[in-house]
């Protein structure tokens, strides 16, 4: 990691901006046209590119200390101080989740990112978002418009379509709000930057259609790649929200793509495909990245990156930083006193790098209140249901803590499985631990160690029958795992319905399968209140839980 000094990093220069719709993906694609060029005896064009991604508190984290949107005003301005053009992209997730989102709809999060070019009422020629699977998060096709509406800066989306009623998909978004696109130009410092917008399709809604079976995603990159090349774009831009693989299979593909700009993955990855630099950074800005791109009159463009880590060394901007505490203050409003619920004895790591890689004594404490109401052998919570994102320091355990942390409404339920289906739900747990992926498990009455396997870029891990242990519900200690015996167990109904989309074939109630049996279909109570319930009883309210080996990595 090479951090940027901020005393050494070069106003914003204005930029045009072509906008073109990308032709249907059905149809085929034209003859590649030749981009336009510098002459000759032009040197090499610079600009910069700042990049962020999966940004859902305006304000940062650890009560703003790290991160926020602030930061990422300053840090642009200072690109811009030497007069270098500075393009700002944001690869996808904004409006949801978060606490604020859930509150205020997103409108918060607009607001602020409309004052990161430092004027509330200009549009932002320099600014391009891309959607996130979580934009779709809301049912109501409204909030999403109306987000779109109001913001200052455009869209890019060249795989969705908007659908009137389900099943009814034929227009772009772009028919419905000026502010999206399916292609952009932008010119930097003149260049003329290509770029096309990429989302998955893994949030489901009536009024959203994607693109993205894989003949179907191949034939939009090609036909937005043609649309930018007739458009006389000299660098193309993927601006992307989706798993780091896919990224890279497409920077793969596509050669002709000069960068990859990513979200989704929520934790610093980078990787150069040949000639093309796949990138994603840390989530709501606790590191950004930098691309300096210089593009000399033939050949290809030289594209130098470097994450940038936004800590308290990076002052918040004043007019931003205004907008964020306005924004606080709304929310307070509408969420009520944050009134603490409990303390803590130890760290409670709710970070994702944490919760979807390791043990952590907030997952112990989560998955031991749902062992100990379901009187379970053992119980498990996917890190990625643990979406505060943010660390719960020794002390109080406030209201909005535990907003973050239940973001989304689950119930917990039992079952029973073999050992052998626990072993299986534990290998893939660990399968994408490089990644940060949500299918982590954060476990109660386990104790297991996995080893390395692979190296590599793709890692693989394995677990041995003799590497798991097991403390059944009364147990005083804990005993070989039983590869043929059966154990009662407790998650959340999320993962129980749907969990073979992030890797558990076991677990497809939802998904046109079967999951097994519930033990207590009577008795599925609100995760987030047992929780609470389970502090409340706490002598003096007090969490102790801290690690304790439970998930052990050689």
């Amino acid at each position: 990691m090479h951090r940027f000094p901020l005393a050494a990093l070069p106003a914003l220069l204005a930029a045009c901006v072509t906008a073109s719709p990308t032709p249907p993906a059905t149809q085929p694609s034209s003859p590649q046209a030749s981009p336009s060029a510098p002459s000759p005896s032009a040197g090499p064009r610079h600009f910069r590119i700042l990049h962020i991604n999966d940004v859902y508190k305006v304000e940062g984290l650890e009560g703003g200390r790290i991160g926020g949107l602030a930061r990422v005003r300053t840090l642009r301005t200072k690109l811009g101080e030497d007069g270098t053009p500075v393009l700002l992209l944001h690869a996808g997730d904004m409006l949801f989740p978060s606490v604020m989102g859930k509150y205020l709809l997103g409108q918060p999060m607009i607001r602020v990112m409309n004052l990161l070019d430092g004027d509330a009422t200009a549009f932002d020629k320099n600014l391009v978002v891309t959607f996130g699977n979580h934009e779709f998060d809301n049912s109501d096709p409204g909030v999403l418009l109306g987000r779109t509406a109001t913001s200052d800066f455009h869209w890019v989306s060249s795989n969705t379509r908007y659908c009137e009623q389900k099943g009814s998909c034929r227009d772009r978004f772009s028919a419905r709000t000026p502010n999206v696109v399916e292609t952009l130009v932008v010119d930097e410092g003149g260049v003329k930057v290509g770029i096309f917008g990429l989302v998955l399709d893994n949030q489901r809604q009536d009024y959203v259609a994607y693109e993205y079976a894989p003949e179907a995603r191949r034939a939009v990159i090609r036909s937005a790649i043609d649309a930018l090349h007739r458009d006389g774009a000299q660098l193309i831009i993927a601006l992307t929200h989706q798993d780091m693989d896919e990224d890279v299979a497409l920077a793969s593909e596509y050669p002709e793509v000069d960068l990859v700009v990513g979200g989704h993955d929520h934790l610093y990855q980078q990787k150069q495909v040949g000639n093309t630099w796949v990138s994603k950074a840390d989530a709501d800005a606790k590191s950004a990245l930098v691309y300096d791109v210089e593009v000399p009159p033939s050949g290809k463009p030289r594209i130098t990156p470097r994450q940038v880590m936004l800590d308290a060394s990076v002052p918040k901007d004043p007019v931003v930083e205004a907008e964020v505490q306005k924004s606080l203050k709304q929310l307070e409003g509408k969420m009520g006193p944050n009134v603490v619920v409990g303390t803590t004895e130890n760290l409670l790591e709710g970070v994702e790098p944490a919760v979807r890689g390791r043990e952590t004594a907030l997952g112990n404490f989560l998955s031991d209140v749902l062992r100990a109401r379901m009187k379970s052998d053992i119980a498990f919570v996917n890190g990625g249901a643990i979406r505060i994102n943010d660390n719960i320091a020794p002390g109080p355990i406030h209201k909005t803590d535990m907003e973050g942390i239940f973001y989304f409404s689950n119930k917990v339920v039992d079952f029973s499985l073999t050992g052998a289906e626990l072993l299986d739900l534990l290998r893939s747990s660990v399968s994408r631990v490089y990644a940060g992926d949500g299918r982590f498990l954060q476990v109660a009455g386990i104790r297991f160690r996995y080893h390395p396997r692979s190296a590599g870029d793709h890692p693989t891990y394995e677990i041995n029958p003799s590497d798991v242990q097991v403390q059944r519900q009364g147990d005083a200690q804990f005993r070989p795992l039983d590869v043929n015996a059966r154990y009662t167990a407790a998650t959340l109904d999320y993962l129980w319905k749907s969990g073979v989309k992030d890797g558990y074939p076991l677990f497809a109630q939802g998904e046109g399968g079967k999951s097994p049996a519930l033990l207590h279909p009577d008795d599925t109570p609100d995760w987030r209140k047992t929780t609470e319930d389970a502090i409340a009883a706490l002598p003096d309210r007090k969490v102790t839980t801290r690690i304790e080996g439970r998930i052990l990595a050689e």
